[in-house]
């Protein structure tokens, strides 16, 4: 079984590497600062996957309209999947032991990215943020908020 632990340093590590540069400085900012709510998470994040507009002349990322096509929404259900179920998607990466924090970003972001048909870079720092908020809020009460309705 895995046992994931927040630790600044191993974020910072994992997202120099698998963040893309202009989605980094965000990223990092959110790995250091205070933050434990969850709805500081969910307006960081929507602004990674572009559903909140972020003051400025580019927009890194273009999500799909529609209530049901929420790529920041898709992130969170599948780290849910992941982290909160004993679903059989993930039941072999659960098995493992000493599964890392780059390794669970790496799963859970090639799963989205292959939902929306889009680069798995699109949606890492989105999918370091969900992996970030869980362990910052603790995963229980991360799995309670977010349990489907």
């Amino acid at each position: 079984m895995y046992d994931l632990n927040f630790d600044a340093k191993e974020f910072i590590e994992v997202s120099r590497e698998l963040v893309p540069s202009y989605q980094q400085p965000m990223v990092i900012e959110a790995i250091l600062s205070d933050i434990t709510d969850e709805s500081s998470f969910d307006k960081i994040g929507m602004k990674l996957t572009g559903e909140e507009t972020i003051t400025g002349i580019i927009v890194p990322t273009g999500a799909p309209k529609g209530p049901s096509d929420s790529m920041w929404a898709a992130i969170k259900s599948e780290m849910f999947d992941f982290l909160c179920t004993t679903s059989k998607k993930y039941a072999t990466e659960r098995k493992e032991g000493g599964i890392t924090i780059k390794q669970v970003i790496s799963i859970v972001a090639t799963a989205v990215a292959s939902t929306f048909n889009i680069a798995v870079g699109v949606v890492t720092g989105a999918v370091v943020l969900v992996l970030l908020s869980s362990l910052k809020v603790g995963k229980n009460a991360w799995c309670k908020i977010n349990t489907p309705a």
